[in-house]
């Protein structure tokens, strides 16, 4: 996994580092003014296996990968250091399937559940991150609900 370094098979889906005016993953400077890590992690749809530890449950994993790359042990694509920095602002989200494992996942990490009762959402003060689970059927009835106008100007079908 060239940004991170990592010889592991342990990795994130997606990592996005954003940084002002300069997106850091094409950048070839020295220097990262970070503004922000976001992790996203997709898990298997109807995966049911949700335990508590880094190597089952979604949450921690995405936690455990922004703590590596705020801890200054990741690198770019090119292969420069990430420099350490505990005050980047951090987003997780986890995409997955809300099966009974999962919900019990998001009730251990204290989260909220949304107000539509397919997702959950909260801040994680120890990792100064929020945190987010999407179930799937959520993210394309968001992205349906989004895009729609956009398809009736076009004149496409938006269901």
């Amino acid at each position: 996994m060239p940004i991170t370094g990592s010889k592991a098979r342990k990795e994130p889906d997606l990592l996005s580092l954003r940084i002002f005016d300069n997106p850091l993953l094409l950048n070839d400077q020295s220097s990262f003014p970070l503004a922000s890590i976001t992790v996203i992690e997709i898990k298997r749809p109807m995966r049911d296996d949700m335990e508590e530890g880094e190597d089952k449950d979604p949450i921690q994993q995405s936690l455990g990968y922004l703590e590596l790359v705020r801890n200054g042990k990741a690198k770019t694509q090119k292969g420069l250091l990430i420099p350490e920095s505990q005050s980047i602002p951090g987003y997780c989200y986890v995409l997955c399937d809300l099966t009974a494992t999962m919900v019990k996942r998001c009730k251990s990490a204290n989260l909220t559940v949304t107000a539509d009762g397919m997702g959950y959402f909260g801040y994680n003060n120890s990792y100064k991150a929020y945190v987010e689970v999407i179930s799937f059927n959520q993210l394309v009835r968001s992205a349906r609900e989004r895009n729609r106008a956009f398809f009736d100007v076009l004149g496409l079908p938006s269901d």
